[in-house]
């Protein structure tokens, strides 16, 4: 036979959940004929279903789990985009040597110009001499 109801209610408050045989007999005595032990049977119950929410919330608020499932999407993401990158340069190959053309391209285009602001100002002192420089 099943606990009453008050022992039902002490295993909860030390945080035991009741089994699921136990809230099936609170599900039938919520429905009895008497109304104070429906009411007692229905109190139970809804302790044992917020029990069971605070304890699901609890696990997934986890900081370990939070970080887990961080951890497995992140995974997942790069896992996707490189399968992705290699699936696009498999049927189109032109894109990535344009791409690593245009990247090559646009560092030529910059030493260029950063060799070509150095010769208009770069100053150099020559102090043994008595020599001022521009290049």
């Amino acid at each position: 036979m099943a606990e009453k109801p008050e022992e039902v209610n002490e295993r909860v408050a030390k945080g035991e959940s009741p089994t699921q045989d136990e809230k099936e007999e609170l599900k039938r005595k919520a429905q009895s004929e008497d109304e104070v032990e429906a009411a007692r049977a229905n109190i139970e119950l809804t302790r044992a279903e917020m029990t069971d929410t605070v304890d699901a919330l609890q696990e997934k608020l986890d900081p370990e789990t939070l970080k887990e499932e961080a951890k497995s999407r992140a995974k997942d993401t790069a896992r996707d985009t490189g399968t992705r990158v290699v699936e696009t340069t498999k049927q189109n190959p032109t894109v990535p040597i344009a791409v690593a053309g245009g990247l090559l391209g646009l560092l030529l285009l910059r030493r260029w110009l950063r060799g070509r602001g150095r010769s208009s100002n770069a100053v150099v002192v020559d102090l043994k001499r008595g020599r001022i420089r521009t290049y």
